[in-house]
């Protein structure tokens, strides 16, 4: 989903302005699941925001993890335009349990000034970069663009993988497929989503986070005939096979159109292997977003939930991936019209003091 520019007025400060680019960062769910305390005017430690986690679909906050790391790599690509190079001090007081979240920073991030700072070349992007849910058109990257994509998003600790033949998409997104029906089948799985769902144009300017009709591509009169259906979240809709029925169709044609599909890869599968992959995949939609393209991540079938592991394990030995390594994200990009623009938090809400 693409964020609003920043509604923050004028930062009085680096690391204000800093933030202000973050909050504009992807992330699960568009929990936006950051805090931050200011410990100077151009430093501040990076935190989970506890209240914001997804246990029941993200068990060891992996994903918001990674939504940390984008956010880093959001605020160091647009603080670059101010002559500013970040400086990143990953879990400054080491790994931490779930039990520690929120209580132990993910990351120190100093703003240090340099006469020779060079703005990033994907900085521009930040305000256009989307997720994208719609049914996608037009022809894949060329050669020349893929190379581009991955040489701005691959680094030596995340590896990406372009796949484009149809012979080799299509058994994963018949994965990706079976991974959603498992989701949204198992009710105290789908029931997050639901929690986490806005059913209205007035909720989404109120609660500035979360997911809606339009951020999955319901446009014009269906996008108010499915709110209307749903209810406000009453479960007996919700639930209701003649709500999830056509949302799986809708979503089977929305894999299918793919132009290609992408996977981040890293040997390990820790804190530190989640915030890096982040910071990659933020790039990853930058650069795709510099070329006219946009990207749908499919989460499901990585996720650590029971219920999933079955399927996990054929996506695994499908794509011959082996513990400790981990594919922390996978995705489908192509083209398609923009998508409804997501309120973001306001970044002075980030902030806490004490």
């Amino acid at each position: 989903m693409k964020p609003e520019p920043s509604v923050a007025s004028h930062p009085d400060t680096p690391i204000r302005q800093g933030i202000a680019y973050g909050v504009q960062a992807p992330n699960p769910h568009n929990t936006q699941a950051w805090k931050l305390s200011l410990v100077s005017d151009t430093e501040a430690l990076l935190a989970i925001d506890e209240r914001r986690l997804l246990p029941a679909t993200d068990p060891p906050a992996r994903q918001i993890h990674i939504g940390a790391g984008c956010f880093i790599e959001t605020l160091a690509v647009g603080m670059s335009t101010h002559g500013y190079a970040t400086h990143v001090d990953y879990l400054p007081e080491g790994a931490y349990g779930l039990d520690e979240i929120g209580r132990k920073p993910v990351a120190r991030i100093e703003l240090r000034q340099s006469a020779s700072a060079r703005p990033d070349t994907l900085a521009p992007f930040i305000g256009r970069r989307q997720s994208n849910r719609k049914v996608y058109t037009g022809p894949p990257p060329t050669t020349r663009e893929a190379a581009d994509i991955v040489a701005r998003t691959q680094t030596e600790h995340v590896d990406v993988v372009v796949l484009d033949r149809p012979e080799e998409m299509k058994p994963l997104q018949d994965i990706f497929q079976q991974a959603m029906e498992i989701e949204v089948m198992t009710r105290h799985l789908y029931e997050e989503t639901r929690i986490w769902f806005r059913f209205s144009e007035e909720q989404r300017q109120t609660e500035r986070d979360g997911l809606s009709a339009p951020q999955v591509g319901i446009d014009g009169l269906k996008r108010r005939i499915v709110e209307w259906s749903l209810r406000n979240g009453d479960p007996k809709r919700w639930f209701s096979p003649r709500s999830i029925g056509p949302m799986l169709k809708d979503y089977r044609r929305a894999i299918d159109s793919a132009t290609g599909l992408v996977l981040l890869k890293t040997a390990g599968n820790d804190q530190l292997s989640w915030l890096r992959t982040g910071r990659s995949f933020a790039r990853f939609q930058l650069a795709l977003t510099s070329h006219g393209f946009t990207s749908h991540p499919y989460s499901q079938v990585l996720q650590e939930y029971p219920e999933m592991s079955g399927l996990q394990a054929e996506f695994n030995d499908l794509l011959g991936v082996h513990e400790p390594a981990k594919v922390q994200m996978a995705v489908r990009i192509g083209r398609a019209d923009r998508a409804y623009t997501a309120p973001r938090r306001r970044p002075e809400d980030l902030v806490v003091t004490g």
